[in-house]
């Protein structure tokens, strides 16, 4: 017997993941897309001459989607300005969420929607969509499972080419305060958390090194310091490409995990190599495990509609992406601009 659809809607198509997370809402068998908000005919024309985003079922009210019971949850695909509002009115038309991260640019942004969200009893998943990927879940397994051991060090390296309308430009040559470290650091800061924990100290090196003229931070290296561990994160502009660099490791007295590359590139497959044995083990120790197949963001969207059909609980709490958050904000600091209301 077939399940019946889970009927989601998305407001904003802005955000650079938006296509991504658009083409599962549009393909996925398990999921009757009720429609997407958004109000800028220029962003949709440009979702529209994408292939995994044309064809979208656009609505021109915001209210046929928060208004209507059928739909269930909402993911938040706005500019990065907008999303905090949007957020916000789909947890007040107790809507269940997938929003894109970074969860705002304050730190009450995060504390007052996961509060809105854990008081109404509603899901609330960050957009990290590396979280979810079979390679990292490989690693997380393990650390819950206590077969690193004693970890004693996290290491990551974030890179992405640069372009002077990122996610992160304000306009009027401003950005959100920690440029990269913000964009796609945070990714890495999401995974050593989930790892490690919040950390009892942060030390940041946030500089601009390549682009002088944006004032754009493009070289960052952030560290976290712990009782008895500590982690490294790099995120920069600089590289001559970007994708092969990409790596998450962990180091535990009992094994260690290599994530390397995160997608893939020319030959190389996203995969995970693992380290068992101990030192006896020696070369003969390492595994490489595949992912098995590259779908990029279907992972954290398919996990959603599971979590509203109660087939399965939540991978990450509401206090981990408010630490997480938190934590993301001792590093860049708050950003000075008043949110986008759409």
């Amino acid at each position: 017997m077939s399940k019946q659809p889970v009927r989601l809607g998305m407001l904003g198509a802005q955000h650079g993941h938006a296509a991504g997370k658009l083409r599962w809402l549009r393909d996925l068998e398990g999921i009757d897309l009720a429609g997407v908000y958004e109000p800028c005919a220029t962003a949709r024309a440009a979702k529209e001459s994408e292939p995994n985003s044309a064809g979208l079922p656009y609505v021109d009210n915001i209210d046929r989607l928060l208004e209507d019971p059928s739909v269930l949850g909402i993911l938040i695909g706005g500019a990065e300005r907008q999303n905090p509002s949007y957020a916000r009115r789909a947890l007040q038309a107790e809507k269940h969420l997938l929003m894109e991260k970074a969860c705002g640019w304050t730190h009450a942004h995060v504390d007052e929607l996961t509060g809105l969200a854990e008081s109404s009893g509603l899901l609330f998943q960050m957009g990290y969509n590396n979280r979810l990927t079979p390679h990292f879940r490989r690693v997380l397994d393990m650390v819950e499972r206590g077969e690193l051991g004693d970890i004693y060090r996290v290491r990551s390296h974030m890179c992405s080419f640069y372009h002077p309308s990122a996610d992160t430009y304000l306009g009027r040559d401003r950005y959100f305060n920690g440029g990269i470290f913000y964009n796609l650091g945070s990714h890495a800061l999401d995974m050593a958390m989930a790892v490690l924990g919040t950390p009892a100290r942060v030390h940041s090196f946030l500089r601009c090194d390549r682009f002088v003229e944006s004032g754009y931070i493009d070289n960052a290296t952030v560290v976290l310091e712990y009782p008895k561990a500590i982690a490294t994160l790099e995120a920069s502009h600089l590289e001559t490409e970007q994708v092969r660099p990409r790596s998450f490791e962990v180091y535990g007295s009992e094994a260690q995990a290599i994530v390397s590359p995160w997608a893939s590139i020319g030959d190389r497959a996203p995969a995970v190599a693992i380290h068992r044995g101990g030192p006896g083990a020696g070369a003969d120790g390492w595994k490489v495990y595949g992912t098995g197949r590259e779908a990029p963001f279907r992972d954290d969207v398919e996990h959603f509609v599971a979590c509203i059909r109660g087939e399965r609980e939540p991978r990450f709490s509401y206090a981990h992406d408010r630490a997480v958050h938190h934590t993301l904000m001792d590093i860049c600091g708050e950003t000075e601009v008043e949110e986008e209301i759409v």
